[in-house]
Parts: C-alpha cells; structure tokens; sequence
C-alpha cells in the first residue's frame, strides 16, 4: 500500500487508483511529513511538490532527499508549469529519480522506481560538454588539461573529508579557482547549502569526462581514488582516542600507510609532537592541520593547497560564472 502527501493536485492523484494506506493533505515541512510516517511500512510515498513548505527552494529538496528512501519517493511535479532543465538536473543530482507530472508516470513509477540510467540525460547539459571523441583514448581525457583532481579519503570514516571538501572549495573559489566537488557513493554533501555533487562509483567516469574546464576536481571516496585522482590525502585525526580505536580495530593500520600522504586533521600537536607520533607510528605526516571553522574562510588551508600545488604564490586565473540557479 502507498502513502499520499496532497495539496494542490490530489485530485489528479486519486484519479489513478493507486492503492492508499494513508493521506495527509495540507502544506507541510518535509521533517514533519517524515516523522509522520517514520513508523509505517509503505511501498511508496507519493508527494504533491505543492504540499511542500518552500518548495521549489534548494534546501527543501536536499532535505526531501535525505530524509526517505530515495527508491520510495515519488515526487508530484506541478503539471501546468513545465520545470527548467537544470531544476530536474539538480533533482538528478541530489538523487531524486522518482519524479512526474501526469497520473501515467505516477503509476508506472508506483510499480517499478527509475534509476539513474532512466534519468541521466537531464544531467548531460550540466556539465561542460568536452566529451572525448570515438577516437580518443580514454585516459587522455584526464590528462593534460591543466585540472587537478584530488581524491581525498577519511581513515576513520568521522566525515571530516565532507567538511575539508566544503571548506576547501570555499577557499579556491575566492581564489578564482572553478571547482567541482563529488562525493562517491555518500550522502553527505546534502547538509551543505552548495552546489556539490553525491554521485554512484558508476556515474565518477562521466562527470570527469565532463569536467575538463574545472580547475580543480574534488573526490571523496573510500575506494579507488588513486585510479582517478592526480593526488590522494588521507585525513587521520591523531587524538589519543581515535588512534586507539584504529589499532584496536586492526593492529597493522599504520604499516598500511607507508607511502601515502597523512594529513592530522583536528590537530592539536606541536610541530615535536608531530614528529614524535610520526617516528613511534612510523609514518610520514605531510601536513598538520589544526581545527577550522567551516562558517568562515580558512586561509590555513592555502598552506596545505601550496604545499599540494593547487594554488600557486601568484593566483590570478579568472572563474567562469556558474550556472544560473533559478531555484533558490
């Protein structure tokens, strides 16, 4: 049975005789229609968009994304205004698949969810259109084109590379750097009012291939950045408790490390104790980085972004403007 959230096109819903569980009808804060049903098993939740409070703006949908099952959901579509194409790109982008607006798609989208195969193409004019020709192999298509694309992965899985990325981004781009942000196979980025990208490991090749006139790629995965990225950080907060919890969890973690760029995270070591943990762990540290406030720019991070070679002393490349984002 299928739960119904209607306000503006219930009749429109009710005329395609899906079965109804439950109806709530009004307009609602998408945390309310989701405590409402927190506790009910349904096959699929149907929402009038015009049900929504605020709705079409950007942090209502990120919300919607985050707070139900993306394979439930099925978003009612106001059927006498034809949304823009980079409104359902940005569906796309925050997994929302499910979307319609005539009764036909609510009823086919009720028997069998899309996936992204079935949406993608709303995505295609979104990203710079440097596909490589038929030609072409396809490791050139990452290389030399003056991006960089740095793949950074959280040791201890605390989400603290969800807050580097948004900070770091932040920095370049009042450094007039062009940044794209994605997270693989996550769902963090929805808590930051930006436009970063939460992506399936099978969508990464498409959106590098289509990333050429960035300056700067971010990657947050746990797997197989090194196949992607130009460089890999990997971020380990050195409090006593944390590093307790890794050895605790496996014994050889530091011998795993070898060779890899360490970045302390949330540090509070002295340049002595940093050498001292380095030496007892036998590792190398590539950088210290203390706490940061991701309310406010960082310029500490310019330090690890020349270190890294990101940013150079002299930085005057101009940024391109970013799409027009009608819906905020």
């Amino acid at each position: 049975m299928n739960i119904i959230v209607t306000n503006k096109y219930r009749d429109l819903i009710y005329s395609t005789n899906i079965e109804i569980l439950k109806e709530l009808n009004g307009v609602y804060k998408v945390s309310q229609i989701a405590n409402s049903f927190n506790s009910i098993f349904y096959k699929k939740i149907i929402i009038d968009a015009t049900a929504l409070q605020d709705f079409p703006k950007e942090n209502v949908l990120k919300e919607l994304s985050n707070s139900f099952d993306m394979d439930k959901l099925i978003l009612l579509l106001p059927p006498d205004t034809a949304p823009p194409r980079n409104f359902l790109s940005f569906l796309v982008r925050i997994n929302i698949y499910n979307f319609t607006d005539n009764p036909k798609g609510l009823v086919e989208l009720v028997q069998k969810s899309n996936n992204y195969d079935n949406v993608k193409e709303y995505v295609m004019d979104e990203m710079p259109s440097n596909a490589a020709t038929t030609d072409e192999k396809e490791e050139d298509r990452y290389s030399n084109t003056g991006r960089v694309v740095l793949g950074i992965a959280d040791l201890e899985k605390n989400n603290y590379s969800t807050k580097l990325i948004y900070m770091i981004k932040k920095e370049l781009e009042s450094q007039q750097k062009k940044v794209l942000a994605l997270e693989i196979d996550k769902r963090n980025f929805a808590f930051y009012q930006e436009e970063m990208y939460s992506i399936s490991n099978n969508q990464l090749k498409e959106y590098l291939g289509n990333s050429l006139n960035y300056d700067v790629v971010l990657i947050d995965s746990d797997t197989h950045l090194e196949e992607y990225s130009d460089d890999v950080i990997y971020l380990l907060d050195p409090s006593l408790w944390e590093v307790n919890k890794l050895l605790y969890s496996d014994r050889m973690f530091f011998q795993k490390l070898k060779g890899k760029k360490i970045i302390f995270v949330n540090s509070l070591l002295s340049n002595e104790d940093v050498e001292q943990f380095a030496r007892e762990a036998n590792i190398s540290v590539y950088y210290n980085l203390p706490p940061l406030n991701d309310r406010k720019e960082n310029k500490e991070l310019d330090n690890l972004l020349l270190k890294l070679g990101i940013l150079s002393e002299n930085n005057n490349k101009p940024i391109k403007k970013g799409l027009f984002d009608f819906f905020k």
